[in-house]
């Protein structure tokens, strides 16, 4: 039963690959943690966020979070990467 499980997820994963379905799954999943990663306050004042390659790109609805997301994002960063594995990410865009 393991070893078709195992077959189950190969190909599946196989098929997210042929028709580039990762990226999009990783921007997904990326979405359903990030309040539990960035907090209450700024996932609230969150208004888009965008996964190109390996870069992040948020987007805030106000100057002075953005300001403080600025300073901070090499902390979000390793935060990212520790949820969702090392490497899931390599630079942070704040716009």
């Amino acid at each position: 039963m393991a070893e078709k499980e195992n077959d189950i997820a190969h190909v599946l994963q196989r098929m997210m690959q042929r028709y580039r379905l990762t990226a999009k799954f990783s921007e997904l999943e990326l979405k359903d943690v990030w309040e539990e990663i960035a907090g209450a306050l700024v996932a609230k004042h969150t208004t888009k966020l965008e996964m190109r390659g390996k870069t992040l790109y948020v987007w805030f609805d106000q100057a002075p979070l953005k300001n403080e997301m600025f300073l901070r994002r090499e902390q979000l960063m390793v935060a990212i990467n520790d949820k969702l594995g090392a490497g899931f990410i390599e630079k942070i865009f704040i716009g």
